[in-house]
């Protein structure tokens, strides 16, 4: 046991392996929950107000003639935050077959040239699918301030304010149906929320960081608190991958939460 905590110090990292197992562990929950909806099965989702608020808020805009501003955060694809930006990218991908059909285009603002590549084609292939490929047009997606921008905040996470400050002049001046953030954000999170709030938008955000989410519970009118990001093409798309993710997350956690019990009672009674 001592040479195998060795090998595993010498090469991947302790913490890294515990991360290695559990996915490994993960697995085969998630294949068999995606067999399992594959063949029909039913289950539950909770109610989350911010998804199905947006379901109903791209139909308002095209009423209303006016975009709807989604923000993916100041992260982009292949660094540490890439699950937060893919969690915006799949809510982008709803929101452009919606866009496209009601020939009301989000704009979308990025902080990430990686991010920026993305949405454009998400965007395009949006088009192309809904049968409108002359339609699309690249500069819906905006590339506000480059990654040197970013500025290391106190509470330890990067807040791009050179991105939040490009997104409050357009959220100022641009007549907007409503302003989704959702991605990695650091501080400046609660500028474009402050601004948002003061012109009276409807607002739908999110993140993963612990350090954001109060800005995200005063400012959003629909907040979506850490992983409920993550839930959202089972919310919005219903998409089998994504359902028996969220299936597998939830056999897992039951699995953990009787293995501590088991180790409980196990202790107390002495037998380990």
């Amino acid at each position: 046991m001592d040479a195998l905590l060795n090998l595993l110090n010498s090469t991947i990292g302790t913490e890294q392996a515990i991360m290695l197992g559990l996915f490994l562990f993960f697995l085969p929950i998630f294949f068999f929950a995606y067999w399992a909806v594959k063949r029909g099965a039913q289950f539950t989702l909770r109610p989350i107000a911010g998804y199905a608020t947006l379901k109903s808020l791209l139909g308002r805009a095209a009423e209303l003639g006016q975009p709807v501003h989604l923000s993916l955060g100041v992260a982009g694809i292949g660094d540490e935050a890439t699950a937060d930006t893919a969690a915006a990218l799949t809510v982008l991908d709803y929101m452009a077959d919606r866009s496209a059909v009601n020939a009301t285009p989000s704009t979308i603002t990025v902080a990430n040239p990686t991010a920026l590549l993305v949405a454009q084609d998400i965007l395009r292939r949006a088009y192309n699918r809904q049968g409108y490929p002359e339609e699309y047009n690249p500069t819906h997606a905006r590339f506000v301030a480059p990654p040197p921008l970013l500025i290391e905040s106190p509470n330890g996470s990067a807040g791009a304010f050179a991105y939040a400050a490009g997104v409050m002049r357009l959220l100022n001046q641009q007549k907007l149906a409503a302003n989704v953030m959702i991605g990695r954000f650091g501080d400046e999170f609660l500028l474009l929320g402050e601004t948002g709030a003061q012109r009276e938008l409807m607002q739908i955000g999110g993140t993963s960081a612990p350090g954001v989410l109060p800005f995200v519970n005063a400012t959003m009118t629909h907040p979506l608190i850490g992983e409920e990001i993550y839930a959202g093409g089972a919310y919005l798309a219903n998409k089998p991958s994504h359902l028996s993710s969220l299936l597998a997350q939830d056999i897992m956690r039951w699995v953990l939460v009787g293995g501590v019990f088991v180790a409980i009672v196990l202790k107390t009674l002495g037998l380990v």
